[in-house]
C-alpha cells in the first residue's frame, strides 16, 4: 500500500508539472534551450522595431518643429509687410487730407482717391486680423501693396496738376 501511495503521489507530482516554452514560468521538466533562445530573439526583434519607431517619431517631431518655425517666420514677415502697407496707407490719407483741390475735376479726383484709400485701409485691417491660409494672406498682402502703389501714383499725379 505504501508503494501504491508513493507511486500515486509521484504520478500526481509529475502531472502537476507543466511544460511550457516560457522560460520565466519554468517547471521541473520544461527547460527548453531552443524555446528560450527563440523567445529572446523575438523580444530583441520587438525591441529593435520599437527603437526604429521611436527614431521615426523623433525625426517626424523635428520636421514638424522646423515647419512650425518656418510658418512663424513667414507669419512675422507677412505681419511686417502688412504693417508697412498700413503705415504707407496712413501717410497717403494724410497727404490726401492736406491736398487742396483747385477745381471741380481735382476735387472729384481727390474724393475718389480718399474713398479708395478708405477702402484700402479697411482691407488692410481685415487682412491683419483675418484668417486663412498663408498663401491667401500673402496674395492679399501683395494685392494691397500694389493698390497702395497705385494710389500713391494717382495722388502724385493729382498733386502735379
Amino acid at each position: 500500500m505504501k508503494k501504491v501511495l508513493l507511486s500515486l503521489c509521484a504520478i500526481l507530482l509529475l502531472c502537476a508539472c507543466e511544460t511550457t516554452t516560457d522560460p520565466s514560468r519554468g517547471g521541473l521538466f520544461s527547460y527548453n534551450p531552443t524555446a528560450y533562445k527563440q523567445r529572446r530573439e523575438d523580444r530583441e526583434a520587438h525591441l529593435q522595431a520599437l527603437q526604429r519607431e521611436q527614431s521615426a517619431e523623433e525625426r517626424r517631431q523635428t520636421s514638424l518643429q522646423r515647419t512650425v518655425a518656418q510658418k512663424q517666420s513667414e507669419k512675422a514677415s507677412l505681419q511686417q509687410k502688412l504693417q508697412r502697407t498700413n503705415t504707407e496707407s496712413t501717410a497717403l490719407r494724410r497727404k490726401l487730407n492736406a491736398f487742396t483741390a483747385q477745381n471741380d475735376a481735382q476735387q472729384a479726383a481727390l474724393e475718389d482717391l480718399k474713398a479708395r484709400q478708405a477702402n484700402l485701409q479697411a482691407d488692410i485691417q481685415q487682412a491683419q486680423s483675418g484668417s486663412g491660409s498663408d498663401d491667401d494672406r500673402q496674395a492679399e498682402a501683395d494685392r494691397l501693396r500694389r493698390e497702395v502703389d497705385r494710389l500713391l501714383k494717382d495722388a502724385d499725379a493729382l498733386s502735379a496738376l
